[in-house]
């Protein structure tokens, strides 16, 4: 494959080797390069593009940046502009724990006391790593009643006028009500008159109103329905070959629909600089918030909820832009999110700003912080709350169980000082075992799958070693079956 510039394109040429031609583009053409893309990435990017020696990664951020078509509406307002910054997420949740190279060595890690305290170890309980915390290795009181934090009384499903809700306008509008197409509408008019005057015709830049910005939202919906969000706007207007989309060439044309996807607004611009001072989040919150209550307020949620992360795709101007390289879009706007795990019903979010000027808007980020906020909505109600092992904690399994009479299933990260040694990977032991350990109020078990891992999950709603039946030869204990089947929402299932 031979690599040349042609006309300020990279072309390639599948002729000759790959990797040898792409080392020679990277040493004569790296200068040439970083002016192209000087202009088109956030410092944080640039300066990790710099440091970067492999050629690949530099023809990959190259094809992926490509400059928007010019506008009218292209230089930047005074009031929206905004510090472009790239943050990189370290939620890693794989459920199971490998083998290190120092245990592989048996030379004990930082954070495991030196061989020979493993004897202090009663027959009758395991030691955590912070020669503390004790587990029992049998269950304790066998005949006793169900637990009160295991009794649930409500009935999930629609609730007040959402189950009056017939067709499918009818429920969309249980969530995109008229107040937030008003204040779409008005903030998106604001907007127009302010930038009207770079328009040579009126026409060109006229006022909208609330009946299509319904319509253009529908289109939305339509597009994305269709699978189509990637695909040209006017390749979906087209129809001299018949192969446009009916709907969106009758409702607006293209150029209309461009000039909202342009000019659509979620807040007042004129005081936005001011909001923005106490809340990164100021161009949205407001109608944000609304939509949360609408949420809540027209659902019911079953027992089994889930805590989650989502990465919303997004490559624009962002100070808080994450860049998390195991999900699908990289880029984008990270939203916590409580879930409901037999129906994918969302029925909270946070999303993920960073840190908060100070204000009343300045909340900790930490995981424990994050799931006390989520879960705010059902405290008292004996729901089970799953979540992976960037949320779980000790101290948050037990502050959900006696404080917000909650009680949670989630994996553990080996590092945790509550966890015994017995616990954690090992060369010599056998696959499909699985080691309890029960406290007063919760229980701890880890699960080998294979040779050198080990699954670690804490429970507050189980308190015995019941093995499935139903998983044949896997012997899942009941805990990991629990874990499986509620760790599931709009994100997808796990399977641990």
């Amino acid at each position: 494959m031979l690599v040349y510039v042609s006309g300020g394109q990279i072309r390639l040429d599948y002729n000759c080797n790959p990797r040898a031609q792409l080392r020679y583009f990277f040493e004569k053409r790296k200068i040439w390069l970083l002016k192209q893309l000087d202009n088109k990435m956030s410092e944080g990017t640039k300066k990790h593009l710099e440091r970067s020696t492999d050629p690949e990664i530099w023809m990959k951020w190259y094809h992926e940046l490509s400059s928007e078509e010019e506008s009218p509406m292209d230089e930047e307002d005074e009031d929206e502009v905004e510090d472009d910054n790239l943050e990189h997420s370290e939620h890693q949740t794989e459920s199971e724990q490998e083998l290190s190279s120092d245990e592989d060595q048996g030379t004990p890690s930082p954070d495991v006391y030196p061989e020979g305290e493993l004897e202090t170890n009663s027959n009758t309980f395991y030691l955590g790593k912070d020669k503390t915390t004790k587990w029992r290795k049998s269950r304790a009181n066998l005949q006793v009643r169900v637990r009160s934090h295991n009794i649930i009384k409500l009935f999930p499903g629609p609730k007040r006028n959402a189950r009056d809700a017939v067709s499918e306008i009818d429920c969309i509008k249980l969530f995109l009500t008229e107040n937030i197409i008003q204040m779409i509408t008005a903030s998106t008019n604001i907007y127009i008159e302010k930038i009207k005057n770079k328009f040579q015709r009126d026409r060109d830049a006229r006022l909208t109103d609330e009946r299509e910005i319904s319509a253009f939202i529908g289109i939305l919906f339509l597009i994305g329905t269709l699978r189509s969000s990637r695909k040209n706007a006017h390749k979906i207007w087209d129809n001299s070959k018949g192969s446009g989309v009916e709907l969106c060439y009758l409702a607006m044309s293209e150029k209309r629909f461009r000039f909202l996807l342009r000019t659509l607004r979620f807040d007042d611009i004129r005081t936005r600089s001011d909001r923005r001072e106490v809340d990164k989040f100021a161009p949205i919150s407001e109608i944000f918030e609304i939509f949360l209550a609408n949420f809540q307020n027209n659902f019911i949620p079953s027992e089994f909820l889930t805590v989650d992360e989502q990465l919303l795709a997004f490559r624009g101007r962002c100070s808080f832009k994450q860049y998390i390289p195991s999900k699908p879009a990289r880029y984008g706007i990270k939203v916590f999110a409580l879930v409901d795990a037999k129906t994918a019903y969302t029925f909270n979010l946070e999303p993920y700003v960073g840190t908060q000027p100070d204000g009343p808007y300045k909340f900790s980020n930490s995981p424990d912080e994050i799931v006390l906020r989520l879960v705010h909505p059902v405290e008292g109600t004996n729901r089970n709350i799953t979540g992976d092992n960037w949320f779980t904690s000790i101290p948050l399994v037990k502050k959900l169980l006696e404080e917000k009479k909650l009680t949670y299933v989630g994996t553990l990260r080996k590092n945790k000082r509550e966890i015994p040694l017995e616990f954690l990977p090992k060369k010599d032991r056998e696959e499909t075992t699985s080691y309890f350990g029960f406290h007063d109020k919760f229980t701890m078990v880890s699960y080998c799958p294979k040779k050198n891992r080990a699954v670690i999950l804490i429970s507050s709603m189980h308190h015995d070693n019941s093995i499935d039946l139903d998983a044949g030869e896997k012997k899942l204990p009941e805990i990991i079956t629990c874990y499986n089947k509620t760790k599931i929402g709009r994100y997808g299932r796990s399977d641990v």
